[in-house]
């Protein structure tokens, strides 16, 4: 009788230990949601925050620049960043590619530069054909590169311009992607193979290995929305 009340107690006693155990680690997890639902709150106000800055920073960039055209045309972001200008009765394109494939997001040590000029109109109307110059330079060209060819323009829509030159067997295209703006230079390319509609699509079925990758070339300062940089910059 009296084992078997010394079993009751300890059961008992293992039971509530148990419970109370349980109830430890139940007020443990609770705490830990709460403080990462906090977290999120935090993060979440941080980047409303942020986001507000940079409108606030983009519309004072926009108010500084004189031209209402191109402020409210495809090239608006191109113009916020400096990467076109307008001189007299042209536009002046000095395009910097820094990023070459899909890496960690940080310029490489050479760069691919595209320049060219296109009449200034209004509304900004894009040429059936342009010549342009292209120059590769840095860390792992030993002499400079340089030639001229002839963009011809493929596509011209409401989201975008797409261009092809036969000669760089290349197509240069700047995209507008809701309030983004997308600027590419693909490489390695047959006339037709890239199009503005599914961009998207194929630049996620690209095999990076392949030796003769069609990984576009895009520009570092295209992928900074930090505007502080453009006002100080103007």
């Amino acid at each position: 009788m009296r084992i078997a009340l010394i079993f009751v107690v300890c059961f008992l006693f293992s039971c509530g230990e148990k419970k109370q155990e349980n109830k430890m680690i139940q007020k443990v997890t609770t705490e830990k949601e709460e403080v990462n639902q906090l977290k999120e709150k935090l993060l979440e106000k941080k980047e409303q925050r942020l986001e507000k800055e940079r409108k606030e920073l983009r519309q004072k960039l926009l108010a500084s620049k004189p031209d209402e055209n191109l402020k409210n045309s495809l090239l608006a972001e191109l113009y916020l960043r400096n990467l076109v200008h307008r001189n007299e009765e042209s536009l002046q394109f000095n395009l910097v590619f820094d990023l070459h494939g899909f890496d960690c997001g940080a310029p490489d040590c050479y760069s691919t530069t595209i320049k060219f000029n296109i009449p200034y109109a209004n509304p900004i109307s894009f040429p059936k054909t342009i010549p342009f110059s292209f120059a590769e330079e840095g860390c792992t060209i030993d002499k400079e590169i340089s030639r001229g060819g002839i963009f011809q323009l493929l596509e011209e829509s409401e989201i975008g311009v797409n261009y092809y030159s036969k000669s760089e067997k290349s197509n240069l295209v700047i995209q507008k992607e809701g309030t983004q703006t997308n600027l590419y230079y693909f490489p390695n390319t047959t006339k037709g193979k890239i199009q503005l509609k599914s961009i998207n699509q194929f630049i996620e079925s690209i095999d990076e290995t392949s030796e003769e990758s069609n990984a576009p070339y895009t520009s570092g300062i295209m992928n900074m929305y930090d505007y502080s940089i453009f006002v100080q910059n103007n």
